[in-house]
């Protein structure tokens, strides 16, 4: 019966070992994503494309972190919130007025610096005509970052098109 005891007891220290070294490693990555994460995340994509689709200025902002880089289709390239701002009041193209954003399938994955990258289709329609047509289509390559207003867009690259040969930062 003793060595039961001991057996019992040995089993429960390794599980309690275990769990304590898993946790700890768990913290070591700078915390898990969790589902309630990944849900604010992905409504980051939906905020940008109605900020853009509702002519929504700040809802348009509000999606990016204040240093937030945004390399465009064209190659262009988007540093901190003012050029964001300058590139939502050019409104290139109607866009927003005669065109309506779609996002679809997004993928987001942690990193091991406690932050998120995310992978989301994207297609741009032509609403001036019934019925819409698309225009355009793409994805959007990302990284997040937890602020302290939540989670942010860190990064932002959109590519045009699906030539997948072209490596991505």
């Amino acid at each position: 019966m003793r060595t039961f005891r001991a057996a019992l007891i040995a089993a429960a220290l390794v599980g309690v070992l275990a769990g304590g070294t898993w946790l700890f490693a768990q913290g070591s990555k700078g915390g898990a994503v969790t589902g309630a994460d990944i849900a604010e995340i992905e409504r980051l994509y939906y905020r940008y494309s109605q900020g853009l689709d509702f002519a929504e200025e700040e809802t348009y902002l509000s999606a990016f972190a204040d240093d937030a880089v945004f390399t465009q289709g064209d190659g262009s390239v988007l540093k901190g919130k003012e050029e964001l701002r300058k590139r939502w009041r050019q409104r290139l193209g109607g866009e927003g007025t005669t065109t309506l954003h779609m996002t679809t399938n997004i993928l987001v994955t942690p990193t091991d610096d406690g932050g998120a990258k995310g992978r989301g289709y994207w297609m741009l329609f032509d609403v001036s005509q019934n019925p819409p047509r698309p225009v355009q289509a793409g994805h959007y390559f990302d990284t997040f970052a937890r602020t302290p207003q939540g989670w942010r867009i860190k990064t932002r690259g959109s590519m045009r098109g699906w030539d997948w040969r072209v490596k991505k930062p």
